[in-house]
């Protein structure tokens, strides 16, 4: 849906970096549609999201001229999802844990947050978390 809206609102304007940074989430996303849930292992979507990532660095660092907020959204929204994914596959496939507990509720509550974030940011293009803000201050406190 982000990526149908900006790219119908982008029509008259000359900045497309909104409609990259769009089609990247929805084409990397789009195998999940013909996937037997069942069979998958969580180490997948470690390496769809690690995937996407890279798309999205490459794309707003080579192609995309402008800075937007979105990428950071994206980024750090992305970051957060391979790094909850790769923590349930070790406790799942490696540590063999199949109770239901805490971790797994927070998983799937963080991630369905971030999904409506970065569903919205691709949208309005807004920083409406203020992550861009806190990336600045960590940054002039560290440096």
């Amino acid at each position: 849906m982000a990526f149908l809206y900006s790219f119908v609102s982008s029509i008259n304007e000359s900045f497309k970096g909104l409609v990259a940074l769009s089609s990247i989430m929805a084409i990397g996303y789009l195998p999940w549609i013909f996937t037997n849930f069942q069979t998958i292992i969580y180490l997948d979507f470690v390496l769809l999201d690690i995937a996407i990532l890279v798309a999205v660095y490459v794309t707003q660092r080579y192609f995309i001229k402008e800075k937007t907020t979105a990428y950071v959204y994206l980024i750090i929204g992305l970051s957060i999802y391979a790094f909850l994914a790769l923590s349930i596959y070790l406790d799942t496939n490696i540590l063999y844990n199949y109770i239901c507990w805490w971790f797994w509720h927070f998983h799937s509550s963080v991630v369905m947050f971030f999904d409506l974030c970065m569903i919205a940011v691709l949208i309005i293009n807004r920083d409406f978390l203020g992550l861009i803000k806190l990336k600045r201050w960590l940054l002039q406190l560290a440096f």
